[in-house]
This record gives C-alpha cells, structure tokens and sequence, in this order.
C-alpha cells in the first residue's frame, strides 16, 4: 500500500527589480512618497568617466591623488578615475536594477559648451543621463524617479544654469511632478496622472515642475571609517523616526568616503585600490544594519543610496521598509 505525502515547500517570494514598484501597487500604491523608502546611488553617473579633471572642482583629494599617480608613475587623471567611479551600469541600466533615485552631480565644461556630470574627472553628458531616465519612464509607465542635480562646478553663468534647467524641462517636461512640499500626492497619483519624475535642482528651479534643493534633505557620515560610518547612520535614522521632517524627503548615505590614508595606503596589497573596492565594505554591513533596523520596525529615510549597487542589498533593504516581500 502506497501512502502519498506531500511535500510542503517555503514560499519563495521574489520581485522583479525592473518593475517592482509597479508591480506592488496593491502595497505601496496610496502611500506617498514620505511614507516609503526609494532606493538610490551616490555620484549616481560616474559608471563612465574620462581622464580629464573637472574644472573648478576643489576636492581636498587632489593633492594626495598627485602623490599616488607620481608614486605609481601614472597620469593624474587614470588615477582619479579609479577614486572617482562609484558606479558601473548607466542610469537605465541603473532603473532596471530596482533603482529609484539618482545624483547627479552637474559640471558645466566651458571648452565643449555642454553639461556634464563628473567626480573629480568628467564624465557623460547630462542630457545623455536625463535621456536615460526619459527612456526608462516612456518603456515603464508604472515606474517613478527621483533626481537631485546639485554640485554645479565649472563656473556656470546664470545663462549656462538656465539652459541646464530648460534641458530637463525639455528632456523629461510630460514627466515632471509639480512642486508640491506637502507631498500629499501617493504613488497611484504620479503614475495615473504620468507625473513619475520628481527632480531638485541646486539653482534656478521653478515654483511651477523643478523642485527646490531644500526638497531632500542631505545626511552623510563623510568618513572612509565602516564603523563610524554605521554608528553615525545608526544616530541619523533614529533623529528620521523621531522626527517628521516636513517639506523634504530624507536621505540617509549608506557610503565610505575616501580620505587621505585611504589613497595613499592604496598602493598596499591588502587595502582597497578603488572607490569601488572601498564601498564593496560597506556593503557588506548593509544586511546586518537593515535586521537591525527591521528590529526596531525603523526604516533608513525617504531614500537610501549607496555606492557599487548591484553589489548590494539595497534594493531588498528598501522593499522591506516598505512592506514589499522579497
């Protein structure tokens, strides 16, 4: 006699990264966006970068990334592409990905008259980025994004900084979310009503489709240091719950900075020789820090951004803020 036993198998729960928060409308879809986390990158467009240094850009780094090209007998600018990619996918590449937010940094290049993003070196074309996100949003009606452009080094004209304004409004003009700092607009909204583009600007937004800076607010530990760095984000995301935080959407920077010892002792086998070798450290922290903030039913911020993503769980920590198995 044959007896059937049917095997019970856990529930295995996934999402797709492309389309996650179309997908999970039925979660998060009237909520807004200050009850949700988004995931993001930092120096989200340095995936490309040319040799070439960023005019008026003052990073403290500059004298210490000379004495490590002159000590390995490189150019300057091979070396400062090295502490300068935090990124490897394009911003499409990037919304696939599950991301949500970007920054991006904005130079303005006098010699060739085009915007371009940059950390430390030059890199793509702002109006390339912004087509990625145009694109992104026309192939994935249900999806959304946030964009901060800020650190306008170069030396722009008031001239220079408008016509960096009219190319979003141009580039991703149907998609732009008015202003609004109640944000008492939920997620079905931007996407019944095709505003899916929420974008901030340092100078010259508007009151009418371009958010003011003041729209997110900034928080990073600034240190190459993982476990001051965790501490320092353990004290920032326990002042975002006990705190309301009105007219801005809260950041928390889950990145290692670079430092002086952290470039020169590059050249030591056992120390990391890239910004993407030091943010994989920090990304390894990230699964203990997102338990530890599922025990306390806290979440990281409005946004989490992060260096080397896809190296990372940050996508799965923002679902589970936001109530979204993985």
């Amino acid at each position: 006699m044959w007896t059937a036993f049917i095997l019970i198998l856990p529930l295995t729960l996934s999402i797709n990264p492309a389309t996650w928060i179309g997908d999970n409308l039925n979660i998060i879809g009237d909520k807004t966006l200050k009850n949700l986390t988004m995931p993001g990158t930092h120096d989200s467009g340095t995936y490309w970068l040319t040799t070439t240094p960023m005019p008026g850009d003052q990073s403290d780094l500059w004298e210490d990334l000379y004495k490590l090209a002159d000590i390995l007998d490189e150019d300057v600018g091979n070396v400062a592409k090295e502490w300068a990619q935090s990124q490897d996918k394009n911003f499409y590449q990037q919304m696939q990905g599950g991301i949500r937010y970007f920054d991006l940094r904005a130079g303005w290049q006098n010699n060739t008259k085009k915007w371009v993003t940059y950390h430390f070196v030059e890199g793509s074309p702002v109006q390339y980025l912004l087509g990625n996100i145009s694109s992104y949003l026309h192939d994935y009606p249900k999806e959304i994004v946030i964009v901060e452009m800020s650190h306008f080094e170069g030396s722009p004209t008031s001239a220079e900084i408008t016509s960096l304004k009219n190319m979003v409004l141009n580039t991703l003009g149907p998609y732009l979310a008015p202003v609004d700092l109640s944000f008492n607009f939920t997620i079905n909204q931007m996407i019944n009503t095709g505003k899916r583009a929420l974008v901030t600007m340092q100078q010259d937004y508007d009151s009418i489709n371009i958010w003011p800076p003041s729209a997110i607010h900034n928080t990073y530990a600034d240190t190459s240091d993982l476990k001051d760095m965790v501490e320092y984000n353990n004290k920032t995301v326990a002042k975002f719950m006990n705190g309301t935080w009105p007219g801005t959407l809260f950041k928390i920077s889950w990145t290692l900075t670079p430092d002086t010892d952290t470039v020169l002792e590059s050249v030591l086998p056992w120390k990391p020789s890239t910004l993407l070798e030091l943010a994989n450290n920090a990304n390894k922290a990230l699964p203990s820090f997102d338990t530890q903030m599922a025990t306390y039913k806290w979440k990281a911020g409005n946004i989490l951004i992060i260096d080397h993503f896809e190296n990372s769980v940050v996508l799965k920590a923002a679902c589970g803020f936001n109530g979204i198995p993985y």
